[in-house]
């Protein structure tokens, strides 16, 4: 019995520590790029906001849930859209696309363009119907200041 667990718990740590090093190189990308660009990345997206689901359901497709954590931020901020959030949430196979990119990867790519036909679909229809969008932006207006890194100051 101790070798199982030891086996399941040194396959949980390892799969972790992979995952959470892919998201954080995501992460790390996109922050890299902003700061490179001295934020127009991000000012871009504010200016032409119709392309917001377009790009939150790309960035929705990077594996893992990167695209989603550089994605809320910029919502609470109001840098983006909630239908681009909603895009990219619809896009993201999340750690399961380690999953199917290694196992499936044809079945992967028939996958993610669904994915990202779906989201980007979703996302457009968010914004342009609302759809209950009113009840989601006014739980984030009433949060505290925000922090210059999307966080919540305290």
């Amino acid at each position: 019995m101790s070798e199982v667990v030891d086996i399941l718990f040194g396959s949980v740590r390892d799969g972790f520590v992979q995952v959470s090093a892919f998201v954080a190189v995501t992460v790390l990308l996109f922050s890299y790029i902003q700061y490179r660009t001295d934020g127009r990345l991000v000012e871009k997206l504010e200016e032409n906001r119709r392309a917001g689901p377009l790009v939150g359901a790309l960035m929705g497709l990077t594996p893992g849930c990167g695209g989603a954590i550089v994605m809320m931020p910029l919502y609470v901020r109001g840098s983006v859209s909630f239908g681009t959030v909603v895009a990219t949430l619809v896009a993201t196979a999340g750690d399961s696309a380690f999953v199917i990119i290694a196992l499936a990867p044809e079945a992967g790519v028939y996958a993610y363009a669904i994915a990202l036909v779906t989201g980007v679909l979703f996302g457009y229809a968010i914004d342009a119907f609302g759809l209950g969008v009113g009840r989601v932006d006014g739980a984030v207006r009433s949060l505290r200041t925000t922090a210059t890194d999307g966080g919540v100051a305290t």
